[in-house]
């Protein structure tokens, strides 16, 4: 066979457009490969991929992404999250060799870890990979490509010991996640005109979230955060990301999700505060469920705190996603449900309740339990007259949204 050589100067003629994207600091979630290129571009757009995000995007209920669809040298589909960016780099070249299941599978993982907003640091990877899988397992029931034990063997598809494996998760465990996502999917499809119907007299609902006691608790300080929710966020989910990132930056890590109607409550650790200003007791006092002994008045003090019981003072945040205005119930609260609220439910807000659209009437509402701890028996005891407005305690602990 003869060859055609082309001299080197025309060469550029023939590629693809190319653009260098400008990464600072990526973190991000890559199918094959364990390193993203050291130098990315940007190439012109396939049909065929765009189109398939396109569906996976309308099956979430999401009518505009969070992130920039991006066609580029990645090796196969990575989601980067980069500063306040997000990108889903794809190779089209790679996608050819796939079949739809694959390919589908392989988009919804990716995307499911930016819908969700997701970060990618080491301490949560886990969590987010597995939160990612049931988003697959929820879009391959969405696209009637395969049944659900297909769905699930999805777990074992790896090209060369890479794929879905690593980050320290069994295959079974990926299974698991891709089954939930899948039954998830049948349950949503199949009552999507009760999504925000939200039985709360219930245990728990649908998406397996425990009923958070709506009208809630009384004696709580409360505070308006954000009203007519649908002006800046498209869904539950995009209002999940904002607020965890102002939870994020003042290290309230531990928290958990509980339905409400037409929305969520999100719930953190119990922590100590200081009376006089309100601020957070430093760790480790901080999160600890006893009255902090410190060295701040010196050693005499300390000593004295030793012998003699000190008061301590607690608090709890319920931050309510809802259209549904309620006064309160004229129940009180024991620290010990309060604690409840935390190690019962899940960690992560569930994808179907995420993509629930937000309307004129969700509004963000920010309630705040005190318990003080008693010098004479330490019993801890709910505050009905709280030591702060609910809008001190946020300024206090440092809360921004």
């Amino acid at each position: 066979m003869n060859r055609i050589l082309f001299p080197l100067f025309l060469l550029p003629a023939f590629l693809p457009a190319q653009e260098r994207l400008d990464l600072r600091a990526p973190r991000y979630c890559q199918y094959w490969g364990d390193s993203l290129e050291t130098e990315l571009y940007r190439f012109e757009s396939a049909e065929d991929v765009p189109q398939v995000v396109a569906r996976i995007l309308g099956w979430a209920g999401r009518q505009t992404p969070n992130f920039e669809l991006v066609p580029s040298n990645a090796g196969s589909a990575v989601a980067v999250h980069d500063g306040e960016k997000r990108y889903l780099l794809y190779s089209a070249d790679f996608f050819y060799d796939l079949n739809p299941l694959e390919t589908y599978a392989l988009l919804a993982h990716e995307i499911g870890h930016l819908l969700n907003g997701h970060r990618f640091d080491f301490c949560c990877r886990r969590g987010e990979e597995l939160e990612a899988d049931e988003f697959m397992g929820y879009i391959l029931y969405c696209a009637h490509l395969t049944d659900s034990v297909s769905a699930v063997g999805m777990a074992d598809w790896q090209r060369g010991g890479a794929g879905f494996g690593g980050h320290s998760l069994s295959v079974e465990e990926r299974r698991r996640a891709i089954a939930q996502g899948w039954l998830r999917g049948e349950t949503v499809l199949n009552t999507r005109s009760e999504l925000s119907f939200y039985d709360n007299k219930s245990n728990t609902d649908m998406a397996g979230l425990k009923a958070f006691p709506w009208p809630p608790p009384t004696c709580a300080q409360r505070y308006t955060l954000a009203q007519n929710l649908s002006s800046r966020f498209a869904n539950l989910a995009e209002v999940n990301t904002w607020l965890c990132k102002g939870l994020d930056e003042r290290r309230y890590w531990s928290r958990s999700y509980h339905h409400l109607p037409g929305g969520f409550a999100l719930v953190t650790r119990l922590e100590q505060f200081r009376l006089d200003d309100g601020a957070c007791m430093p760790e480790p006092q901080r999160w600890v469920d006893y009255p902090a002994v410190s060295f701040e008045g010196g050693i005499l003090d300390y000593l004295k705190a030793l012998i003699y019981p000190n008061k301590g003072y607690f608090r709890i945040f319920v931050i309510a996603v809802t259209d549904n205005n309620a006064g309160s119930s004229g129940k009180k609260i024991r620290r010990e449900e309060a604690r409840k609220w935390l190690d019962d439910a899940t960690s992560n807000l569930p994808y179907e309740i995420g993509m629930h659209p937000v309307s004129k009437r969700h509004f963000v509402e920010v309630l705040v339990y005190e318990f003080e701890t008693r010098e004479t028996d330490r019993k801890c005891l709910q505050r009905c007259t709280g030591t702060k407005s609910c809008r001190e305690h946020l300024q206090r602990a440092g809360l921004k949204f």
